[in-house]
């Protein structure tokens, strides 16, 4: 019962960056700060519920978002259906540090989305700028790294503690 909660409440967070994502990130782009709050809660919900719903949430995502603002639907409903799926995969590899594997899932998923979002607005004859891409390219992971420390602490609220994001050994001295 408690897990079906804690799915419903990811949810809800999802709806609610969803919602920021289009009225005040959109906003950020003008001074090159590049966030996207749907993907990071999308690797945080795959994390920690699983592949299946990483997935389903982030084609359902993906869906309102291109229905609200794409350019092409269906692009960002694929891109963040796949996104958990490949978060899913990192996570399996077996690394010991979970942040360090945490932060290596942004830093991937972060650069395929620019490169296939690019790629297919190149194929559709949108805007593909090369100089924008490298800018975007070395900007946006580092801004949704940082932003996976804020996002990624909300999304496990109400779990058991076995890796936290704190000082380990704060209380042993």
């Amino acid at each position: 019962m408690m897990k079906a909660i804690q799915r419903i409440l990811h949810f809800i967070i999802l709806i609610i960056c969803l919602v920021f994502q289009v009225t005040l990130v959109e906003r950020l782009k003008l001074y090159y700060i590049n966030l996207d709050l749907v993907m990071i809660a999308i690797a945080g919900i795959t994390i920690f519920d699983g592949m299946m719903y990483g997935v389903v949430y982030g084609f359902i995502a993906g869906m309102i978002l291109d229905l609200m603002v794409g350019n092409v639907i269906g692009l960002s409903a694929l891109i963040y259906a796949l996104n958990g799926y490949i978060v899913s995969k990192i996570i399996n590899i077996g690394l010991k540090k979970k942040i360090f594997v945490y932060i290596l899932a942004i830093f991937f998923i972060t650069e395929i989305n620019l490169l296939f979002s690019t790629g297919i607005y190149y194929l559709f004859n949108f805007r593909a700028s090369l100089r924008g891409l490298g800018l975007e390219i070395a900007i946006n992971p580092i801004c949704n790294i940082l932003l996976m420390f804020v996002l990624f602490p909300i999304l496990q609220t109400g779990r058991e503690r076995k890796d936290e994001f704190g000082f380990l050994h704060k209380d042993e001295i």
